[in-house]
């Protein structure tokens, strides 16, 4: 009896073990998405979201390059959604830090459009014709009793950047005069706030002296002190403003430390900016925007978890070849936020990745380009959800099974369109599927 009993627990001890990796099977572990089109507000077919998200209070929305068209459609049908069904309140960029303040408060003015989302940053997401819509939801948002926020995390961008970070200053100086600088001090935080971030096109405009980098630093910590210390300063500031202040002079310390890194060369530069990065968000979270969920829009590679387990380095930085650990903003806000955070890794399997301007636009000639995607690897995820010959595919990595053949080791293309072997669960908590790419639109110049 006993041997008739086994028998069968073998069998399907088996069954379990070889769970078969199939477009069958990726299936029954997906929900197919009907629309990335962001003015599709039917959001029946995102419903089986809610539930695979509930719990988390940070959504990251990634992509694998800023230029792909179809990602960024879907991604702005998401925003809608997480905004309207789920209860998130803001949407963090990947853009500059006191840059989308300041977009934020354009937004609820009556400053036009177009000339509101220029300060998220130059030539990037505003010029995008499928952002649009999400530019035009925010603003409507705000006539309604639960707007949509928006934030920064980054470095600041040029030319926008300079005068959004003397913007700050002056705010400080004009409600608390009796501590505005020197004209020779304000001077060298007027050169600092020119040369932030220009290196980043090669466009480094000026590059500040090491002594004027240095007077600007110190009076940025007696500010700071006078901020939180000083009992004048404490009967003309509110809590709350002492608090943003004292962070937005930490945050243009932290651009003035990535700058020095980016004109020297220095390939440090890109783990300093995602520890920076991390700390702007906690920031947000904790002390911005207590009470609110949030949605990062950002490049996936940024937003990955346990860096250190991956088998494959996925950067170019040659340094990092000689690093065991290269952490991400990720791999901080992991420990903080565990499980409360959910990261989404848009993927493609073929099409093409660029920005195609309208006729006449100035940059149509020197910044037009497309690139054909190479088709990934057979058996790689990617290669296995087109053989689904589903357009879109949501794959939730938390709810599968053991057994599955998504838990172990696989090969997947989401970082920079590069091959990379992992248990994608350790590093992601789900896959958006694009079967086919197609570039970003940008918009005619007086849109």
């Amino acid at each position: 009896m006993s041997r008739i009993i086994f028998l069968p627990i073998i069998f399907f001890s088996l069954i379990s073990i070889c769970f078969p990796q199939t477009s069958e099977s990726l299936l029954r572990s997906s929900s197919a998405i009907k629309s990335i089109d962001p003015n599709d507000e039917d959001f029946t077919d995102l419903l089986p979201l809610k539930k695979k998200i509930d719990e988390a209070q940070i959504v990251v929305l990634g992509e694998i390059s800023h230029d792909d068209g179809a990602t960024i459609q879907a991604k702005s049908r998401l925003v809608k959604f997480l905004h309207k069904e789920m209860g998130f309140g803001v949407l963090a960029w990947e853009a500059g830090f006191i840059d989308c303040y300041y977009m934020n408060s354009a937004l609820k003015s009556e400053m036009p459009l177009k000339d509101a989302k220029k300060y998220l940053m130059s030539g990037g997401w505003e010029e995008s014709e499928y952002v649009d819509p999400v530019f035009d939801y925010a603003r409507k948002s705000w006539k309604t009793d639960r707007p949509l926020i928006m934030a920064g995390f980054d470095l600041g961008k040029p030319p926008n950047a300079a005068k959004n970070y003397l913007g700050i200053f002056d705010s400080i100086f004009i409600k608390a005069p009796w501590l505005k600088p020197a004209d020779s001090v304000y001077s060298r935080i007027d050169t600092c706030a020119k040369g932030i971030g220009c290196s980043l096109r090669n466009e480094l405009a000026t590059k500040f002296s090491k002594k004027g980098e240095q007077t600007v630093k110190f009076f940025i910590y007696t500010l700071t002190d006078s901020l939180t210390a000083g009992r004048k300063s404490s009967e003309t500031f509110s809590a709350e403003e002492k608090i943003r202040y004292v962070y937005f002079l930490r945050s243009f310390y932290f651009d003035l430390e990535l700058n020095n890194l980016i004109y020297q060369g220095d390939e440090s530069y890109q783990v300093i900016r995602d520890k920076f990065m991390a700390d702007r968000i906690l920031w947000l979270i904790e002390r911005l925007f207590p009470n609110k969920k949030i949605i990062i829009w950002a490049t996936t590679i940024h937003f990955k978890r346990n860096s250190f387990l991956q088998t494959q380095l996925d950067s170019d930085l040659s340094f990092l070849n000689k690093s065991a650990v290269f952490l991400r903003a990720g791999d901080y806000l992991d420990y903080y936020f565990g499980r409360r955070m959910y990261t989404v890794a848009f993927t493609t399997f073929q099409g093409e990745k660029g920005m195609i301007f309208p006729e006449g636009h100035p940059k149509k000639k020197g910044y037009e380009y497309t690139d054909k995607i190479n088709e990934p690897d057979a058996g790689s995820y990617e290669a296995i959800a087109h053989e689904t010959e589903k357009e879109f595919l949501f794959t939730d990595l938390r709810s599968l099974r053991k057994n599955n053949w998504l838990t172990k080791e696989n090969f997947a293309y989401p970082f920079g369109y590069r091959k990379n072997k992992a248990r994608w669960g350790d590093h992601i908590d789900a896959f958006f599927f694009i079967d086919k790419m197609f570039p970003d639109k940008i918009l005619p110049i007086d849109k």
